[in-house]
């Protein structure tokens, strides 16, 4: 794989944004589906998860805050802890590398599973990281950490840096992006950063970036702590909802999106109508902490007060 290039700094440039007026549904008729809450007394390290993950091999992963990880093959347990290498028992995200390899993130840095064996790395080259927020795998199979200290990239033999020297905005990251256009995106503390033709811009330097999507048709979200969620065409800005805390984080195969909150529930989008989902419709908890869709089209939430298993009936699509 190609070498990341190097960079100049740009200047911190502001795009003028619609901001929209979008309500929240909260009708029940616009909930179609089933809960189930997996706990401890189901087979979790502990009940607040915070991470949820379905490798190759449909197993599912849970990273919890204090216990490690608990894997689920559809028949039994496993689980995984600091005595079996991993850099920390609080786990912020897990993915798995081309190669089959889970890498997870958490205090301290993050840890790599090949084979039966866990290697655990508490630096980031020059960034010697609190905590490791997030690893993602872009359209490329180069992986994105995010990280107290700033951000790197792997593309499978060499490893690039960001800094706040290099241009971001704040040097805590929670999330990495590269879209489809080859744009690198960093969601930080304060402000959202932009890698594009070897020049960093910044946008939006008074909000907290949290996460970071890109839709099926090319647009990318930003979600906030407190200031909605942006979302880019590529030319202009649009911002939902503002002065909510919400960060979109997946798109499932119908084209919804789902977004996290910290203690208002999950929310999904269809392209015309947000919709809140909470406690009282089945969610285990209203603090979430992540989202992904199964293969088999179930969608699963890693909460505070365990996982929630939500499958949407036929009748719903």
């Amino acid at each position: 794989m190609a070498r990341f290039s190097s960079f100049l700094l740009g200047l911190a440039l502001f795009i003028p944004f619609a901001a929209m007026g979008q309500q929240v549904e909260t009708s029940h008729l616009a909930k179609m589906g089933e809960w189930t809450t997996w706990t401890a007394e189901d087979g979790l390290p502990e009940n607040e998860v915070r991470s949820v993950f379905q490798d190759s091999q449909d197993r599912l992963w849970f990273g919890t805050r204090n216990a490690g990880i608990g894997v689920f093959d559809g028949t039994a347990w496993a689980y995984y802890t600091t005595g079996d290498g991993l850099i920390s028992n609080g786990i912020s995200s897990i993915v798995e590398d081309t190669s089959g390899r889970i890498w997870i993130s958490g205090r301290g840095g993050y840890s790599i599973l090949d084979g039966n064996t866990w290697t655990p790395h508490d630096s980031l080259g020059p960034i010697k990281p609190r905590v490791v927020f997030s690893i993602s795998r872009d359209s490329e199979e180069h992986l994105w950490l995010g990280a107290n200290g700033g951000a790197s990239g792997f593309d499978g033999s060499t490893w690039t840096h960001f800094k706040p020297s290099d241009g971001l905005p704040h040097q805590v990251v929670h999330s990495v992006l590269r879209d489809r256009s080859g744009n690198i995106w960093f969601a930080c503390r304060r402000g959202l950063a932009q890698f594009k033709s070897d020049t960093m811009s910044v946008h939006f330097p008074e909000s907290n970036f949290g996460s970071i999507l890109e839709d099926q048709d090319g647009n990318v979200w930003f979600g906030t702590r407190g200031s909605g969620t942006y979302k880019f065409d590529g030319l202009n800005w649009t911002q939902h909802l503002s002065g909510m805390d919400i960060r979109p984080t997946i798109v499932d195969k119908d084209g919804r999106i789902w977004a996290i909150t910290d203690d208002n529930g999950v929310l999904s989008y269809d392209g015309d109508t947000w919709t809140r989902y909470k406690t009282d419709d089945g969610l285990a908890s209203n603090s979430v902490y992540g989202v992904i869709e199964a293969r088999d089209g179930t969608l699963w939430f890693a909460t505070e007060a365990g996982a929630s298993q939500y499958t949407i009936r036929s009748t719903a699509r």
